[in-house]
């Protein structure tokens, strides 16, 4: 391996070794943290000396046999070319002195004085050597020798100025060095040169990364610099990470280097290598996780601050630490995860006591009494409370409900445990809802006995109904009702508000709803009240919209929830039933928009029940726009968002949409496979309106008029019962009408729909355009035209493809059973078109419209397209709606004869003989028909 950045280094030992070379001995200190290069300089040192002809002795202490007497200088024996006569002196001399090996141990400088002569044999055995050349003596890692080596060293050392001998001793930074004495002794002698290795420049890890690396990034050098330090081992580990990484995506270009497996081995390599001192204040610094102290660590370790210091020191030089904390998160965990257990624990536990006092941020020290898993102190609970609602304000739920479970399972008072098992739950609602189900008898136990009152109750009451369990959750709102009639008129209110709001999805609560007292002026509201304001204003607006109050105003006012409350888990409902304000307002192009920045959040801020909630609002978006692939995705990623169980009753929102749509889509077997049992409660909520609505569409277009009719009587019947008998929810009439037109009762078919237009909230809507369609089925030959025009108009207006391509097919068929077989193929064309375009299978399967697609429109037609004139243009469209020239002329303002020259250009240019020719691209589908 070639030696990087150590030039100096080797230049100062082999201006040394020409000393020797001269006869005149030395010797050289070579210092530096752990693994910094020392053991590498080494070798490359040993090369030189082989090359000078000079004998080279090597030997390397550990810290396993610093308690073998003579140990180093055994290994220096071993390897010296000794005649017999000297090796049989040695191993005389080695036995003798091994007898020191059952001395107490004894500092450095004690030394029996019979012992003095034997030191004296053994160095004067290798000056012996030096007669007939030079010695270099290299020994790594000095810092582990014996005692008696150590002596020898000493001895040695104090008789080289006239022998060529040259000793090189490498020395790591450690704790607690074994012998200082010698170590003083030997840099106080003037022929000591100390060396020492200093970490890697950014120069010098280019280098070497230039010698592994084909490419990289020019900024690598800089980012291995900040990692590791400058130490050599934690550098190659990036680079064997990074090679790794390679090999795994080839090709790819990494401008942060991956700090993956071999990074974190060489991290412990380097923490064991410093002794068990830094290795229990590496411990300690990863479990405070942030820049410590020496005073702090000390505290945490139970030793002084010096020492700790010392630690730090070490550590720091080692490439590990920066400004008291691991430089990188990854050296932090793989010093963390190599110790466990009650050891860990303990120190996470002290860390917590340490910390609390000091006034550290209150989720700090609740991660300590988390991986402690234990508490003691009267003050956790209430930091556990603290520390959760921070992390749930960053958006940090799992922790937040780690901090809840400890707090819930250690606090002893009943209403302040009821107080934080709710809180657990709302916690856990962002991530799971079916972990907080099986919370609910506990809750309701709470609610019932007194602990959970007023406003601290609703939220469970919520997952009640999301359950399904909603006569639990009636009784539960019935004991608050109770509980706080007569003293707290604000409470009251808040309650009423919940409860409407609620209800919008639950109708069933609206029974038996106490009356609203007048509420006094207030010049505050508390934050929960805002909350309820929100949801009353949430829940007015939804309400007008349905019964077609005041629309506009439903519009503002749903539009001013969703600008004034932040996403949370107390405004999702608000904030749901204001953009399901817009949605049946007809009001998508507000409501998209709306959707998108809300999804965009809760995908930003983690939290699963949010988004899956508010993917299946725009999976329902998408269906009202006829954009079926949209739809059926937006569906299927919000029922994959959560587990079924997890979705409550809820599940009859996403079900009903991707049924609708795989219907539509003509994809009638993975239809039929969504016609599955559902929860019985989900027909007691909004949702299950929206399920039997879908269902029963499928059934009439899978030739099961019964038990679709079954379905929308069902539908009706329940939004009678619940005076929910909306058009805007579900126009259970018109569909209930197309079942009688199948089974030939035109008669009931007519009635049903012109109730259905008769009902309020329904004129020039999505809803109007529909029962249209429906009414014209059921109108003599001659009428329908003229409805299915104004049906088509309305519908493409709304925005909704797929209603609008069957209204132009039944357009279509309309004009074919008039004998206008042009005017039935255009409006075949169009609706072909639109079908194809929003991938309306079941539409693209009728007999007019595969006709139409048979009949492609002229080439050339397309072609000519932008040589027409804004005139021409204008007045060809219209005439590819069906339009007569009269008709044109009224509409555009322009005489009859204007329209027929317009015309006869248009069909020069686009090279047509007529106006069934006329392209359908001059018509897109953001064009009204007349």
């Amino acid at each position: 391996m070639r030696l990087v950045e150590r030039g100096n280094e080797l230049t100062q030992l082999r201006d040394l070794l020409a000393t020797c070379l001269r006869g005149t001995g030395g010797v050289a200190l070579v210092t530096g943290a752990v693994a910094s290069g020392k053991t590498s300089l080494m070798g490359t040192f040993a090369q030189h000396v082989a090359e000078s002809g000079a004998l080279f002795l090597h030997a390397s202490a550990s810290k396993a046999e610093q308690g073998l007497p003579l140990g180093v200088v055994g290994q220096l024996l071993h390897t010296a070319p000794l005649s017999a006569r000297q090796s049989r002196r040695s191993t005389e001399l080695v036995d003798e002195y091994a007898e020191a090996a059952e001395l107490p141990d004894v500092a450095y400088e004690t030394i029996r004085q019979d012992h003095v002569r034997v030191i004296h044999d053994l160095c004067t055995l290798l000056l012996e050597l030096a007669t007939h050349g030079p010695v270099v003596i290299g020994i790594d890692d000095v810092e582990y020798a014996d005692r008696l080596s150590l002596q020898f060293l000493s001895y040695l050392a104090r008789r080289l100025t006239s022998a060529p001998v040259l000793i090189v001793l490498t020395e790591r930074a450690v704790l607690e060095p074994g012998h200082p004495s010698f170590h003083t002794e030997l840099l106080g002698q003037t022929h000591c040169l100390r060396i020492r290795l200093e970490p890697l420049t950014t120069e010098g890890i280019a280098e070497l990364l230039a010698d592994h690396l084909d490419t990289w990034d020019a900024g690598l050098p800089s980012v291995c610099a900040a990692i590791s330090g400058g130490n050599p081992l934690l550098v190659r580990a990036l680079i064997d990470d990074h090679q790794a990484a390679s090999r795994r995506v080839p090709g790819q270009r990494m401008v942060q280097p991956p700090v993956g497996e071999a990074f974190r081995e060489a991290v412990l390599v380097c923490v064991h290598r410093c002794g068990p001192g830094v290795l229990d204040g590496a411990r300690g610094l990863a479990v405070l996780d942030e820049p410590g102290t020496p005073a702090l660590l000390g505290q945490l370790l139970g030793i002084e601050a010096h020492r700790a210091a010392q630690i730090m020191d070490v550590l720091n030089a080692a490439g590990l630490l920066e400004q008291g904390g691991f430089r990188h998160p990854a050296a932090r965990s793989a010093v963390l995860d190599n110790f466990a257990g009650e050891e860990r624990a303990e120190l996470h536990r002290r860390a917590a006591e340490l910390l609390y006092p000091e006034g550290a941020p209150a989720m700090t020290v609740a991660a300590h009494l988390v991986a402690a898993d234990r508490v003691g102190a009267p003050w956790a609970v209430p930091v556990l409370q603290e520390a959760a609602d921070q992390a749930l304000t960053e958006d940090r739920v799992d922790e937040a409900v780690a901090f809840l479970k400890l707090a819930h399972r250690t606090c002893a008072d009943a209403r302040s445990r009821a107080m934080i098992m709710a809180a657990l739950a709302d916690a856990e609602w962002r991530i799971n809802p079916s972990a907080v189900v099986r919370q609910l008898p506990q809750m309701t136990s709470a609610i019932q006995d007194g602990h959970l009152q007023d406003t601290d109750a609703l939220a469970p009451i919520s997952y009640l109904l999301w359950d399904g369990r909603i006569d639990e959750a009636t009784r539960a709102l019935r004991l608050l009702d109770e509980s706080t009639a007569a003293t707290k008129p604000q409470t009251v209110s808040d309650l009423y508000a919940f409860r409407l709001s609620m209800a919008a999805s639950y109708p069933a609560l609206l029974t038996n709803v106490p009356e609203l007292p007048p509420l006094s002026h207030r010049k505050e509201q508390s934050r929960e009240s805002l909350t309820m304001d929100m949801r009353l204003r949430a829940v007015t607006a939804f309400t007008a919209v349905l019964r077609h109050d005041s629309a506009a105003e439903a519009v503002t006012a749903a539009e001013h929830v969703l600008q004034s409350c932040h996403l949370g888990h107390t405004t999702l409902e608000p904030m749901c039933l204001a953009l399901l304000t817009l949605v049946y307002a007809d009001r998508l192009d507000k409501a998209t928009p709306w959707c998108d920045a809300l999804l965009k959040e809760a995908d930003h801020r983690h939290s699963p029940t949010w988004q899956a909630t508010l993917t299946a609002i725009r999976a329902d978006i998408a269906l009202r726009q006829g954009d079926l692939t949209a739809a059926e995705v937006h569906a299927r990623t919000a029922l994959d968002s959560m587990s079924e169980r997890s979705w409550g009753v809820a599940i009859g929102a996403p079900l009903a949409t991707l049924l609708h749509a795989t219907t539509a889509m003509g994809q009638y077997a993975e239809a039929e496979a969504l016609t599955r049992s559902v929860p019985p409660a989900v027909f007691q909520t909004r949702w299950g309106l929206s399920y039997l609505h879908a269902r029963g569409r499928h059934y009439l277009a899978t030739e099961r008029p019964q038990a679709a009719l079954s379905d929308f009587v069902t539908c009706g019947e329940l939004m009678v019962g619940w005076d929910m008998d909306l058009p805007a929810l579900v126009p259970w009439r018109s569909e209930a009408a197309r079942v009688h037109l199948q089974l030939g009762d035109v008669t009931q078919a007519r009635r049903l729909a012109e109730e259905q237009l008769a009902r309020p909230g329904t004129r020039r809507s999505r809803t109007h355009g529909i029962a249209l369609r429906t009414l014209a089925s059921c109108s003599e030959p001659k009428q329908r035209p003229q409805i299915l025009r104004k049906a088509a108009e309305e519908l493409q207006e709304c925005g909704d493809r797929f209603e609008l391509a069957g209204a132009l097919a039944d357009l279509s068929d309309a004009h074919h059973a008039l004998g206008e077989s042009d005017r039935a193929r255009m409006m075949a064309r169009r609706a072909w078109h639109v079908a194809t375009d929003c991938k309306a299978g079941s539409l693209l399967q009728r007999w007019s419209l595969n006709q139409a697609a048979a009949l492609p429109e002229p080439p050339a037609a397309t072609e000519g397209l932008t040589s027409l004139s804004d005139a021409e243009r204008r007045v060809a469209a219209l005439a590819v709606k069906g339009h007569t020239n009269r008709e044109i002329a009224r509409k555009l303002y322009i005489t009859v004869s204007t329209v027929e020259q317009h015309l006869t250009r248009a069909y020069r240019k686009l090279d047509v003989r007529n106006r069934a020719d006329l392209p359908v691209r001059l018509q897109p589908s953001s064009v009204a028909p007349a």
